[in-house]
């Protein structure tokens, strides 16, 4: 597959969904790599729009770019034909995952916020904050350094944090692909081990241990052993379905 730069990624024309399901099913069935190509072309947009979250260095961007189209073509692998879900829906758990974990090995990349930069060359900054942004341009501070009375740092106080409109879209779509595996991953479950899941693990206020053993007439060592055998199950499907183990802590 031929590498995309950003330039190249907005122009491709997005594939309508039975057409994005055919080259799945070629790629997974036939493996066809001109499938797989044609799925990632009109998908590498969804790599670089993620990207570019992290940071606005040209080389960096382009490593975590990267990371996204290998995430999406990790998605391409797993994605279930028959689940009523877009691939975008699905794969930008991938996406997100192999970017977040890119960003750890190039940590620089994030010392100093797009806006930030931005204000600077605008000259919105007060002195003293152009030369802490300098500083930490050129390595000398780092922006989540704690300042004052240790409570804040400096990107705190740089970075905004409401959500742009592209944020917002992304957010509800990462929202609405973790609660579709969440559901898969229950329907590996018995009766029993998916209500102590729903009771004790995703309620907002949680039932007591006492109250759901009482509810499902077990003793609480009963309750215990179900529970723990349960989240193992649970844990296993959702890695295999895109979620990084960060976040199952």
């Amino acid at each position: 597959m031929m590498p995309i730069n950003f330039q190249a990624a907005m122009k491709e024309s997005l594939l309508e969904a039975p057409e994005e399901r055919e080259a799945i099913r070629r790629w997974q069935v036939e493996g066809d790599r001109a499938a797989l190509e044609v799925l990632l072309r009109s998908h590498a947009r969804q790599a670089w729009s993620l990207a570019s979250r992290w940071s606005d260095n040209p080389a960096h961007l382009e490593d975590l770019a990267a990371e996204g189209m290998i995430g999406l073509i990790r998605a391409a692998d797993s994605f279930d034909l028959d689940q009523d879900v877009r691939f975008s829906t699905y794969a930008a758990w991938w996406v997100m995952n192999g970017i977040s974990s890119a960003v750890a090995r190039i940590k620089s990349v994030i010392d100093v916020p797009s806006r930030a930069l931005v204000e600077m060359r605008s000259g919105k900054l007060t002195d003293e904050d152009h030369a802490m942004v300098q500083m930490a341009m050129q390595g000398i501070v780092a922006l989540d350094a704690p300042v004052g009375d240790g409570t804040l740092s400096l990107l705190d106080a740089l970075v905004s944090a409401e959500r742009n409109p592209e944020e917002e879209a992304a957010a509800e779509s990462l929202h609405l692909a973790q609660q579709d595996l969440i559901a898969r991953a229950l329907n590996v479950l018995n009766d029993d081990e998916a209500e102590v899941i729903r009771r004790r693990r995703l309620q907002a206020v949680p039932d007591s241990l006492d109250d759901v053993a009482d509810a499902m007439r077990m003793s609480r060592d009963k309750l215990r052993q179900v529970e723990r055998r349960a989240l193992t199950r649970l844990r296993r499907v959702l890695l295999e379905n895109g979620f990084h183990r960060t976040m199952l802590n």
